[in-house]
């Protein structure tokens, strides 16, 4: 009986998220597997790919013309034909340069077809929730931002990379950059990835850090026009929580003016007293 190693373990799950990632790139998971069984064999004949990718070989024929026209496969005009992969290097550059080229193309269809004879209505505001969401929101918000970044902000979990990102590209353009918590560890983690910005303890809406559940998570204002201020909230699950926000990048939005002065003062000035 053939023993069954943890090294075949290994390579199998690395296969198997080969073929999950490669899928997403609009190759069919008979696609996928024989450009990974043909990696693994760097060279082969239909039956090879077809014992090494347990793809039936009537369809190895169509796969490997698949491949071929997306760059991923050679053919040599033997008989039998043999395949040859290109280098692992090779097809994820070419996946890659596939992929910006749509997004690129996509980047200049849809603002074409936005209405020129609709606006946003003044004074809007919208709702989001997802941690994620929530740290994508505040990146584009800081992305957009010209002359001002006021963020206070009580978890990390928000501090995706982006966002950081966002933040230190804001500061290089001459952006005021002002970054205010609660959470020491918040800040020094702010102070190491942020030059030219201004990293400041703020406790105007929160009591203790680790911060209650249902407190605020982050208030941001951006050149006194876009704001965005999330909360912790509780869902149906038990011991799970999440992000949820509202935001809105209308400075007639009612609450813009009320947070203005608030943050400008809390951000900049306001330090726990004991």
């Amino acid at each position: 009986m053939t023993q069954y190693t943890s090294s075949d373990a290994g390579t199998d799950s690395l296969v198997e998220e080969a073929v999950s990632t490669l899928r997403t790139f609009e190759l069919t998971e008979y696609e996928a597997k024989c450009f990974v069984a043909l990696t693994r064999l760097r060279e082969g004949t239909a039956k090879e790919v077809s014992d090494v990718a347990d793809v039936p070989r009537a369809r190895i024929y169509d796969s490997m013309d698949t491949l071929q026209d997306r760059g991923l496969v050679s053919v040599q005009e033997s008989k039998p034909r043999r395949f040859r992969a290109v280098s692992p290097r090779e097809s994820v550059e070419l996946l890659e340069q596939q992929c910006r080229s749509r997004l690129d193309r996509l980047g200049t269809i849809l603002p074409r077809l936005g209405s020129p004879d609709r606006s946003s209505s003044a004074g809007e505001v919208w709702t989001m929730e997802g941690e994620t969401a929530v740290s994508e929101r505040l990146a584009t918000l800081v992305g957009d931002a010209t002359d001002e970044v006021l963020l206070a902000v009580a978890v990390d979990a928000l501090l995706g990379e982006d966002l950081i990102d966002a933040l230190a590209d804001a500061a290089d353009r001459g952006v005021e950059v002002t970054v205010g918590s609660p959470d020491e560890s918040v800040r020094a983690d702010l102070d190491a990835a942020l030059d030219g910005a201004d990293v400041v303890e703020t406790w105007t809406w929160w009591d203790s850090v680790p911060i209650e559940p249902g407190a605020v998570t982050s208030v941001c204002m951006v050149d006194g026009d876009a704001l965005l201020v999330s909360a912790d909230a509780a869902t149906d699950l038990p011991g799970v929580r999440k992000h949820r926000a509202v935001w809105t990048d209308s400075a007639e939005a009612p609450v813009v003016g009320l947070m203005r002065p608030l943050l400008a003062t809390a951000i900049r000035g306001d330090y726990r007293s004991d």
